[in-house]
């Protein structure tokens, strides 16, 4: 099982580099590590210095491959 969760499911206005809708995806074996990597993403891509951890998980989903 694959958990993830999609950054337009938390900022839906949040453009890309590019300037179009962010599409990135956090994946992870567990929500720990889906919060890092939507944490470390927004970070870096938007700007977004407050904790969103009840927010991403919120939105976490689970992809059975």
């Amino acid at each position: 099982m694959v958990r993830f969760a999609r950054c337009n499911a938390l900022l839906s206005l949040a453009l890309d580099a590019s300037g179009k809708g962010c599409r990135y995806v956090a994946k992870g074996a567990s929500d720990d590590d889906v919060v890092k990597d939507m944490s470390e993403h927004l970070t870096a891509v938007h700007q977004v210095e407050i904790s969103m951890k009840s927010n991403i998980l919120a939105t976490t989903r689970t992809h059975n491959s």
